[in-house]
């Protein structure tokens, strides 16, 4: 038996404000939604999109993990990506109820992306507004995201009779996110995220030299001094608190400083893309010390007691002449841009053995949460009389991130592995590690990540010239 259809009847009668009200009561501070299809049901996933879940960064989600499905059509047994979502249906009482099997579904085949389990075991969900045998086959339902919280995400399935709705509609066209629309919360403008970064940024340009800062995780602004404080005080001057999820830094675009001599003339440069730590071989398997004692090296400038593990490595390049290993790229076939669930990216030595890799399954992770829409901002160093920093107005962005393309630029040897990984106190009982595997690119080689890239005057893309 089905859920009595007066059982979501509170949702006909929800205006837009009270909807605000609840989602912003919950955390919410951005508001996304899709105006549903017939097919959009208890029966069929909701499609989100197609290439892959890069599109969607600004929804969180939990790790990217490989599985192997059976079609229920044919019943071929397929490979595909799932991320679990912390998604939460919103109770006529403003309460949220945890649908424990939401998750993102990434089909490679396809591809597309799409969303489902978003029912199963939810306590309070609106069901009747998905069932197929009610109302799930009505055009013009809404399926409305409030995002922002952490990694919470509050849901509300909106009838088409409903004010809220109505009101939704009848602003329409909107900024869109992919294949969902944009729904800007009270207070917010109607300027959208891009003129809003593109505000920021002029004004920061404006302000010349600053000192070198970063928020902490309580949101105190505190002095920062090492080397990559171009982009904690960059993060900073936007208001951008360090923290431990992986999502876009300014409504839905990932801001990235990169250091050049001059920022009058901002030459290419290096930016760091990600950093996500290895997913196995001998690093994981026996550890980050065990790695350095086997495949470092003498720190070069001759400092005591340390080994470092550096270099560059490209894919298909000979082995570093210091450590022995070199990277390979395995699952990926270049010619018709297709890759394998299984795939990975692999540090091995003169034996194959496998000292480090990263699974794909890892790096879209880190991909698809991070660069869907990048800004890179050119920034200025001086260290007198303190550290401090200044930044450009013209800003490169990079928007329809792919992980196809990331592999393909891998592939090409554009984007390298460039660790900067060291071990102190080597011959005592008490070691002590840091960790940092980054994989790099030249600001030449950006456009190669990206379905489009421009360079923008952010004063003059704000109407400030």
């Amino acid at each position: 038996m089905g859920k009595p259809l007066d059982a979501d009847r509170w949702l006909s009668a929800i205006d837009l404000e009270t909807m605000f009200s609840m989602l912003r009561d919950n955390g919410a501070v951005e508001v996304l939604y899709k105006v549903l299809p017939q097919n959009a049901n208890s029966k069929n996933q909701v499609y989100l999109g197609g290439k892959d879940p890069s599109q969607f960064g600004k929804i969180p989600s939990g790790n990217m993990t490989a599985h192997v499905s059976a079609s229920r059509k044919s019943g071929k047994k397929e490979a595909i990506f799932q991320a679990s979502l912390e998604l939460y249906w919103l109770g006529q009482d403003g309460r949220p109820n945890l649908a424990p099997e939401a998750k993102l579904i990434y089909y490679p085949q396809y591809p597309e992306v799409r969303f489902s389990g978003f029912l199963k075991r939810a306590r309070n969900a609106p069901s009747t507004l998905w069932s197929k045998d009610q109302r799930g086959c009505e055009p013009g339902r809404i399926l409305v995201l409030g995002i922002g919280n952490g990694r919470k995400i509050m849901a509300i399935t909106l009838p088409p009779e409903s004010p809220a709705a109505k009101q939704i509609r009848a602003g329409e066209p909107r900024e869109m996110y992919g294949v969902l629309n944009i729904l800007p919360m009270p207070g917010d403008g109607t300027s959208g995220g891009f003129l809003d970064l593109m505000q920021q940024l002029c004004r920061i340009h404006r302000r010349g030299w600053v000192p070198s800062t970063r928020l902490n995780p309580q949101g105190r602004l505190v002095p920062c001094n090492a080397s990559n404080c171009h982009g904690n005080t960059l993060e900073s001057l936007l208001g951008i608190k360090s923290n431990g999820y992986s999502q876009p830094d300014f409504k839905g675009w990932e801001v990235k400083a990169r250091l050049v001599p001059s920022i009058d003339k901002p030459a290419a440069s290096v930016v760091t893309l990600f950093t996500p730590e290895p997913s196995s071989g001998i690093y994981t398997d026996e550890g980050v010390i065990e790695f350095i004692r086997r495949f470092g090296y003498a720190d070069l400038m001759g400092r005591d007691d340390r080994m470092n593990f550096g270099g560059i490595y490209r894919v298909d390049q000979p082995a570093h002449p210091r450590t022995g290993l070199r990277l390979t790229l395995e699952g990926f076939d270049a010619e018709s841009g297709r890759y394998q669930t299984t795939g990975s990216v692999l540090l091995v030595d003169a034996d194959d053995v496998v000292a480090a890799s990263w699974s794909f399954a890892k790096l879209m992770d880190h991909w698809k949460a991070k660069h869907a829409q990048a800004a890179f901002v050119a920034s200025q160093q001086t260290l007198a009389p303190e550290r401090s920093y200044r930044y450009g107005r013209n800003i490169l962005l990079g928007e329809g991130a792919e992980f196809g393309l990331l592999l393909r630029a891998f592939h090409a040897g554009n984007v390298y592995y460039d660790p900067g990984i060291k071990l102190e106190g080597v011959f005592t009982g008490t070691p002590i590690t840091k960790k940092r595997s980054q994989f790099r690119v030249s600001t030449k080689n950006l456009p190669s990540l990206y379905k489009t890239s421009r360079s923008v005057d952010a004063c003059a893309s704000a109407g400030d010239c």
